[in-house]
């Protein structure tokens, strides 16, 4: 076999083997500390993004993350929210559907209202995520009880001809969390 036909390992070159085996031996090492650089960068911006999300669910920095409020909410709070029976409001529109569950409300259903947002489900679907959340299961905005909103409303206004809302008593049986 013929020797290849390069400076690096031709005989007659007028480099010595001697400067040959150091630039092989340079370009290894750049090599090897290019590899590493990358690595530490690399591990760098993996941890930043994991405790990032640790903290307020991976919003670019802590300035910009909004309070989060990964706390449920308590029962009386959410017997408290507006419940009732559902009619559907003509038979021509599309079924509604119980973005928990993902099942269909039928008329007669019990069905409860968030406040703030006005979105429907079935009222024991939506207890189960509110026990584990406190906003709401489609646009996530925050869920406030109606005695909540009207305090709001009352101090903002500087009105204090609102009567106070009292809160039903809170359920005694308590629904297991739907599997996630």
């Amino acid at each position: 076999m013929s020797t290849p036909n390069s400076w690096l390992f031709a005989d007659n070159s007028k480099y010595s083997t001697r400067a040959r085996l150091l630039f092989m031996g340079l370009s290894f090492t750049i090599g090897i500390l290019s590899f590493l650089i990358y690595l530490a960068i690399w591990y760098t911006c993996t941890r930043r993004r994991r405790s990032r999300q640790l903290r307020g669910g991976g919003v670019a920095s802590a300035e910009e993350a909004p309070p989060v409020a990964n706390q449920g909410m308590s029962a009386a709070a959410i017997a408290a929210l507006p419940t009732f029976a559902y009619e559907a409001p003509a038979p021509a529109t599309a079924p509604m559907d119980c973005a928990v569950c993902l099942g269909q409300v039928d008329d007669g259903e019990k069905v409860r209202q968030l406040p703030k947002c006005g979105h429907l489900f079935h009222a024991d679907c939506v207890d189960a995520w509110l026990r584990a959340h406190s906003t709401c299961p489609m646009c996530r905005a925050a869920v406030e009880g109606p005695a909540t909103a009207a305090t709001a409303k009352k101090t903002s206004s500087g009105a204090t001809d609102m009567p106070p809302v009292v809160a039903p008593p809170a359920a005694a049986e308590a629904l297991p969390l739907p599997p996630v």
